[in-house]
């Protein structure tokens, strides 16, 4: 009977996943899903009641908020909303963030 030898080559489910959608030209997808889910993340349960639709495209955060004053407030804080949900996906993927 033939002994099996373990593989060496071991990464985790995460990497594996990646270098998938790298391989396949999803890694853009990847990000952006990354980027919605951060939103939520950095924003906290205070904005999701404001929060109507999160979406990414072409590097650039499209958040629909249903409150006209939190809007406006939101407006004066995106570079940091930007530099935050970079920090959180720990890259420099979003641009931009329009809120409307």
């Amino acid at each position: 009977m033939k002994k099996y030898q373990k593989r060496q080559n071991t990464q985790s489910i995460g990497d594996a996943f990646s270098h998938f959608m790298r391989v396949n030209g999803k890694e853009e997808l990847m990000w952006e899903v990354k980027a919605e889910e951060a939103w939520r993340t950095v924003m906290g349960k205070f904005f999701e009641k404001y929060t109507d639709k999160v979406e990414v495209r072409q590097r650039v955060l499209y958040v629909k908020i249903n409150s006209p004053a939190m809007r406006h407030e939101l407006t004066y804080g995106k570079s940091k909303i930007i530099a935050n949900i970079n920090e959180e996906i720990k890259s420099d993927f979003l641009m931009d963030v329009k809120i409307y």
